[in-house]
């Protein structure tokens, strides 16, 4: 920030003056600046001059300016800017706006007949579908499970030792089906065992699972100097501002990858997942950190 304490009584120059010499101690391009605000070049630099009848109008000065100083965090200069560009209601909005012309009375409001017209022919062919393919349904409805029958392996005489030794040779992946049939006794047993995961592999999953949804915590600490950073999570910001010397600021997130734009990339240690990162070389620089804990480079 501008080392300026007393901000009252300044000049639109010296104002743009103040968010020159700010920008260029972070290190930023006015092509930076631009890239990242959407504010176009031309217009960023009638701003840090003080020309303001380089603007487009004074709604889109006003715009322009207030998201340049939130993009450096000087928001405080706002009420001076505010002074220099008043804006007149009756006149601005209209010229933006237009004028506004009520509808006459007695106007029909429209049919919806139509409306109904597509849901009853949405109905109708999904009816005429469904009968088309009535016999695949059928097959589907009617399709018998498999089963492993081990018959031919405990025989007819098994014993209570034999069944549980054919249980033992099943696969991890087939449903358990056991057939003991007695012909002297006329008495026929079929016992279906539901397909069990092996405990190990049912406690990796566990494992797994657990990862996926434990939150992932990124810490960033100027342990060198004051630090302006930009925070996103997925396609959202979260956060942008200034972290002073020895301040740490912390993000968390579950499953969408943390961008941050770096502004003294020098001057910060980060901490992704409890793992101390090692930073990429450079002024300002953009850095993806990804569920997987990998740290990617994204400029």
């Amino acid at each position: 920030m501008a080392k300026d304490k007393d901000l009252k009584g300044k000049n639109l120059s010296e104002l743009g003056d103040i968010l020159r010499r700010t920008r260029e101690e972070r290190g930023l391009s006015l092509e930076d600046v631009a890239k990242d605000t959407k504010i176009p070049r031309s217009h960023l630099l009638a701003i840090e001059s003080g020309e303001m009848d380089r603007l487009p109008g004074r709604i889109f000065a006003r715009f322009f300016i207030k998201e340049y100083l939130s993009y450096l965090g000087l928001s405080e200069l706002w009420s001076q800017y505010d002074s220099f560009l008043p804006m007149d209601e009756q006149v601005e909005i209209s010229s933006v706006l237009g004028t506004y012309t009520p509808p006459p009375k007695g106007f029909r409001a429209t049919s919806r007949w139509w409306i109904y017209a597509v849901l009853i022919l949405l109905l109708g062919a999904s009816g005429s579908l469904l009968y088309l393919r009535r016999e695949h349904v059928i097959d589907i409805i009617k399709q018998p499970r498999n089963v492993v029958s081990v018959e031919t392996e405990v025989g007819t005489d098994a014993s209570p030792e034999d069944i549980l030794a054919a249980i033992n040779g099943f696969e991890d992946d087939q449903e358990q089906s056991i057939i003991v049939e007695r012909p002297d006794e006329d008495v026929s047993l079929q016992v279906t065992l539901p397909h069990v995961e092996d405990g190990e592999a049912m406690k990796a999953k566990e494992e797994e699972e657990a990862a996926k949804e434990s939150p992932k915590i990124l810490e960033i600490k100027a342990s060198r100097g004051r630090c302006w950073v930009r925070v996103s999570r997925g396609d959202k910001k979260i956060y942008e501002g200034i972290i002073q010397l020895n301040e740490t600021k912390a993000f968390e997130t579950t499953g969408e990858p943390i961008k941050v734009r770096f502004g003294n990339v020098a001057a910060v240690d980060v901490t992704w997942m409890g793992t101390k990162a090692e930073m990429p070389r450079g002024s300002v620089v953009t850095v993806l950190y990804q569920a997987d804990g990998k740290v990617v480079k994204a400029d």
